[in-house]
């Protein structure tokens, strides 16, 4: 099926489409069963994820989780912009979507993760995550404008937001197309840093663009350790605390 992604992604939008591939939102239950927990408790972790949150915070985690975009879409690269095309399918077929976001070419951003990375969180071996920095459009939500604000202060194009592709012809035509192949830093959640570069990416001291997880991941992550009794009611506490101030 992905296969058919770029003829799929070019009829849509008219033009000559370099690469496209379909893109899977990379849940955090994956990284849960990664880490041993049982489905109960996987189940438990879930619970609290779907718990109500008061005020505007609910609606700007779910923006900041998924960068407001679909579970699975196809994303098509042409020669000065990136798109977001609906994943629409026939049968066992791709077939022509809306197209639902696009940006310049030149000021977005992806990066594969290392082999290491993949495995912790759960991504199965056929497949890799790769992280978009997806563009937030305007909002009215105070949080996610502070969030934004953050990201922009920080010299980033967007939230990193983690996705999967498929470990193929397509997806690493996509990968190339996007310069996407360095490697990211991977921040742990509880705030200890743990450098993930090539040696040659590492060797340069002016590459600051690597993220740390989102505020969502983080949150996440940290229920997640909450229902695996990997940490207490007090550190969960505390530690949640801290990561909302931080918005």
């Amino acid at each position: 099926m992905n296969q058919q992604a770029a003829a799929v992604a070019a009829a849509v939008l008219s033009q000559p489409v370099e690469a496209a591939t379909r893109c899977e939102h990379a849940s955090t239950d994956m990284v849960a069963e990664a880490a041993g927990a049982s489905r109960f408790t996987r189940g438990v972790a879930k619970f609290f994820g779907r718990v109500p949150t008061l005020g505007n915070l609910g609606g700007m985690l779910k923006q900041m989780e998924t960068g407001g975009l679909p579970e699975t879409f196809v994303l098509a690269v042409t020669r000065d912009q990136v798109h977001v095309i609906e994943d629409k399918r026939s049968h066992r077929d791709l077939v022509a979507g809306r197209v639902l976001r696009s940006w310049d070419r030149a000021d977005f951003k992806a990066r594969t993760v290392t082999p290491e990375w993949n495995v912790s969180r759960g991504v199965p071996d056929d497949r890799q995550l790769l992280v978009l920095w997806v563009p937030i459009e305007a909002s009215s939500n105070p949080y996610l404008q502070a969030g934004v604000r953050a990201a922009a202060e920080a010299g980033q194009p967007g939230l990193p937001t983690d996705f999967m592709v498929a470990k193929d012809a397509p997806s690493q035509r996509l990968i190339d197309a996007l310069d996407a192949a360095g490697h990211v830093r991977v921040v742990d959640v509880l705030g200890d840093a743990e450098e993930a570069q090539d040696p040659e990416d590492a060797a340069d001291p002016s590459d600051v663009s690597s993220p740390r997880p989102s505020t969502t991941e983080r949150l996440q992550e940290l229920e997640t350790l909450r229902a695996t009794g990997v940490v207490s009611e007090a550190e969960y506490a505390r530690k949640r605390e801290q990561i909302i101030d931080e918005l």
